[in-house]
């Protein structure tokens, strides 16, 4: 009786790998992942070559975990068991309190040669602006993340890399070539609210809200009158956000508020289509919801008054604001569109073209970077905003 246990076992631990295997070869690939907003590997073209340089053994490693069947269940099983037995980091990413997750971002992000290229060449292109624009025209926003500002919340005994350390090289590069004052203090900002919810707890980037005080201290740094309050409305509370995507499990559902903006605006996307308004509601529907913002991350886009019905353009100042960003921008930039009458922003991942170039084309009066900081130094196309 317990040599037929012992085969039975033995046949199901087959049947299951065997099938599985079976089913990977039979069922058609994934090209694209709603869940992590990228694209999955694709099965590797075979040659010798390959084989025997390694490569082709790594790209097929890929390949199977990307197109496991039911990879994304197996993924948030996976998490749950790690939980369940006490872990507090699986994946890089800590499971905090107030079921927030939180990404630990390593400190070769911040101590490569990468990061280091990119403040010499952030530093570059500021003391341009400025010499071109003004010093009190262009200023600098690095937006520390979550594992930054929400360290009450971390595990005990987390140890998050101190991001004040890369910042102040930032600083520290930006003063030696003349652009002093241009950096906003962040990381500041930011702690005076860490009680608020100014960070997702299942996406990297900040919230409405948290934008709101990058802009209002923006503002404040640049003269301009700010807006008493951030006048959000919440359009979502169902969503779960890239670092859900990483573990398939646990985590809260955020909610997701917009800027509720009266000024009619009009967007031209890469030069080439337009839409209205600063928000695509569709992107609700979709599970990459902070693609409301904008309807996502374009090269290059313009922002300009839409006509009244008199035939003016509301908000019409003459100034024009360029904005070098990742998507932690795309929130903030319905606040700073209150203060311009036209907003050119370039995200230098998607754009291929000279960015002084650029602010000489939209005869632009004003500049401001805005990155997360952890995007911002290991971005390999930083280098373009020196151009």
């Amino acid at each position: 009786m317990k040599k037929n246990t012992v085969w039975i076992s033995i046949i199901l631990f087959l049947f299951l790998l065997f099938g599985c295997m079976l089913w990977g070869l039979l069922k058609a690939d994934r090209p694209y992942s709603d869940t992590e907003n990228r694209y999955l590997a694709t099965r590797p073209a075979f040659s010798w070559k390959a084989l025997f340089d390694g490569s082709f053994t790594k790209e097929y490693e890929e390949y199977v975990a990307d197109q496991f069947p039911h990879r994304d269940r197996l993924v948030g099983l996976k998490t749950r068991m790690e939980a369940l037995l006490g872990k507090t980091e699986t994946k890089g990413v800590w499971l905090a309190d107030d079921e927030y997750l939180i990404v630990n971002h390593p400190a070769g992000d911040f101590e490569s040669e990468q990061a280091e290229k990119n403040v010499r060449a952030l530093a570059k292109a500021v003391a341009y602006y400025v010499k071109e624009l003004g010093d009190d025209h262009v200023r600098v926003m690095i937006v520390p993340t979550a594992s930054q500002v929400l360290t009450e919340k971390l595990p005990r005994n987390s140890q998050p890399y101190d991001q004040s350390q890369y910042l102040q090289k930032v600083r520290t590069a930006l003063e030696e070539n003349g652009s002093e004052g241009t950096l906003i203090d962040m990381p500041s900002v930011l702690s005076a609210h860490a009680d608020e919810y100014i960070f997702y707890r299942t996406d990297h980037h900040w919230t409405t809200l948290g934008a709101f005080y990058g802009y209002r201290a923006w503002a404040e740094s640049l003269g301009f009158e700010p807006l008493s309050d951030s006048a959000l409305r919440t359009v979502s509370e169902d969503f779960f956000g890239t670092t859900w995507s990483k573990l398939h499990a646990l985590g809260r559902a955020d909610a997701i508020s917009v800027y509720d903006s009266k000024r009619p605006v009009v967007l031209t996307h890469n030069q080439t289509t337009q839409t209205e308004g600063f928000y695509n509601w569709e992107a609700l529907k979709w599970h990459d919801q902070y693609a409301v913002f904008l309807g996502g991350n374009d090269g290059l886009m313009e922002i300009r008054p839409a006509e009244t019905e008199d035939g003016g353009k509301e908000g019409a100042s003459g100034r024009v604001l360029l904005i070098v960003k990742d998507s932690f921008a795309n929130c903030f930039i319905p606040y700073a569109a209150e203060h311009y009458e036209t907003i050119v922003v370039a995200d230098l991942r998607y754009l291929n073209m000279s960015l002084q170039a650029l602010a000489k084309q939209y005869a632009v009066t004003d500049l401001l970077v805005l990155y997360n900081v952890q995007a911002f130094a290991t971005d390999a196309t930083v280098f373009k905003i020196a151009r």
